[in-house]
């Protein structure tokens, strides 16, 4: 198999998962925990390229920018089927802030941001 067909292959099954399961909320359904800063209450973000531009827009409460990077991934307890992205989060002075949960397989990015944060527009 080719990889341009390969890769085709996960594209159309991305957009069917999302289109069949993705949700069009800022908060998910079953969700526990404090929003988007831990795994049972993730970050409904639409790809990941959604999820950049969410992280993009996050500011410390002063109105800093935020550095990120991924860490990992993995299944919450009430998430079986969706992984979810834990993100290492900094001020943009250097100082570590508490990470940052993000689940990718939705139709639209929340407005919402977790404690602590807030959404730039």
């Amino acid at each position: 198999m080719s990889t341009s067909k390969s890769n085709n292959d996960f594209i159309d099954a991305f957009i069917e998962s999302i289109q069949t399961e993705g949700q069009s909320l800022d908060e998910l359904p079953g969700s526990y925990g404090e929003f988007g800063l831990v795994a049972t209450n993730p970050v409904p973000t639409f790809s990941v390229i959604g999820s950049g531009q969410y992280l993009e827009q996050l500011r410390t409460l002063d109105g800093q920018p935020i550095k990120f990077k991924r860490v990992g991934s993995r299944v919450a307890e009430n998430f079986p089927d969706t992984p979810v992205d834990k993100y290492r989060i900094e001020s943009a002075s250097g100082e570590e802030l508490p990470d940052v949960y993000l689940c990718m397989y939705h139709k639209q990015n929340s407005t919402k941001a977790p404690t602590g944060f807030y959404l730039e527009p």
